[in-house]
């Protein structure tokens, strides 16, 4: 994923991120730490006592107008640094799907003991697309998700979302400016062959919501 690249694009091209945080922002705890928060802090839907945005990505940090810490939450270290704050919630909104050891990731949140609210797209989001060009989906399946939470005995919420587009190309540009590459999901081919004959113009999205 290339984040750091598009980070000055990531917010007009994350809608559904920001639907998600609309939906659940106001339910949060008011001192908070934010996971993989990208440029979309949390501090620009309402206030907080503490809040601290966390993510690995100096170029999103440096768009975000919160308090931010430079870390990435697939290293211990970065849990051992949290450690240091006060704070009563975890939250995440549309980030931790990019972990590389989610299993891990949800452990570390586990050992704090603390409420959180996090939330996570699936393998079911652009599955139409992804079925079209025989790639498998980069992120977590919805079963893989739930296995790996049970360490949190988590509430589950699931939440599907459809976007349209005019077109196919504007459809890619969207996916593209939102930080992910669409060239490396398939045969260049296909995508040109969607292009040209305008064959995908909608995108599907999943998102799996855990709750304490």
């Amino acid at each position: 994923m290339r984040f750091d690249k598009f980070a000055f694009s990531y917010g007009e091209y994350n809608d559904i991120q920001k639907a998600i945080i609309k939906r659940y922002v106001f339910d949060l705890k008011d001192r908070v730490v934010d996971l993989g928060c990208g440029s979309e802090g949390l501090c620009k839907y309402r206030g907080f006592e503490f809040y601290l945005g966390v993510d690995k990505s100096e170029e999103m940090l440096k768009r975000n107008p919160c308090n931010t810490l430079l870390c990435d939450f697939d290293e211990r270290k970065c849990f051992k640094r949290l450690r240091e704050f006060e704070f009563d919630e975890i939250v995440s909104f549309s980030s931790l799907q990019w972990s590389r050891n989610l299993k891990r990731v949800f452990e570390n949140i586990a050992s704090f003991k603390k409420p959180f609210t996090l939330a996570l797209f699936t393998s079911n989001t652009f599955k139409n697309l992804h079925q079209f060009l025989g790639v498998k989906s980069p992120i977590y399946s919805k079963e893989e998700i739930l296995e790996y939470s049970k360490v949190l005995s988590p509430r589950v919420e699931v939440l599907s979302f459809k976007k349209k587009f005019k077109t196919s190309i504007e459809m890619l540009r969207y996916i593209k400016f939102s930080g992910v590459n669409p060239k490396k999901m398939a045969d260049i081919k296909k995508l040109r062959e969607i292009c040209k004959k305008d064959l995908i113009k909608e995108l599907e999205f999943e998102v799996i919501v855990l709750k304490s």
